[in-house]
């Protein structure tokens, strides 16, 4: 039973560190909250809808990190429906989650797959995706969209904008600190036993 607990206790401190870290690279709208005992978590994402017009529509909602993909298409018709009046498919059976990547790589989710462990892997896997929610036999025409145009609702007061521009500079910056300092860290490894043999004064 002990050994039960102190492996919880160690998955557990693993799951923050990587939270930390996508915490540090994310806008505060984005955070992911600390995990419980019971390694629970929850966080805003962001899911994109295309309608057949190629009008694309985005909203963002919590996500727990028990939710299944079956749990999350229940609330994003909810969400979408009083906008669009895209869900014609009487049963919704016919709509799925998929994720799309910025190399145009594209997975359809399983039912029972965790969109927030999923967008989690992105960070760890070192990419960058989003969650497009649409019909199953349509092709993805998602374009590359421009955070300008992802406006909600009012205008930014110009200390607004220089506040968010400050932020997202800090974490571009974070990003490049961690790159650089991954590749180090792997050729420091590369090198390491080198090292210790060519340098001796």
């Amino acid at each position: 039973m002990a050994s039960d607990q102190e492996r919880k206790a160690v998955e557990r401190i693993n799951l923050q560190n990587v939270i930390h870290q996508w915490n540090a690279n994310r806008l505060d709208l984005f955070e992911l909250s600390e995990p419980n005992e019971d390694l629970e978590f929850h966080g805003v994402m962001r899911f994109y809808f295309q309608d057949a017009d190629q009008k694309v529509v985005t909203k963002c909602i919590r996500v727990s990190s028990t939710a299944t993909v079956r749990d999350v298409v229940l609330t994003l018709i909810e969400k979408f429906r009083p906008d669009i009046r895209m869900l014609s498919l009487p049963d919704y059976t016919g709509y799925a989650l998929y994720e799309i990547h910025e190399n145009g790589e594209e997975r359809k989710l399983g039912p029972d797959e965790k969109p927030l462990l999923v967008q989690l892997n992105w960070h760890k896997d070192d990419r960058e995706g989003r969650f497009l929610f649409r019909r199953m036999d349509d092709k993805c025409r998602l374009p590359v969209l421009k955070v300008e145009s992802l406006r909600f609702g009012r205008k930014l007061s110009k200390r607004e904008k220089k506040d968010k521009k400050k932020k997202k500079e800090i974490v571009m910056r974070r990003r490049r600190q961690q790159k650089l300092e991954k590749k180090l860290q792997q050729f420091r490894q590369e090198n390491g036993a080198g090292s210790n043999e060519a340098g001796g004064t």
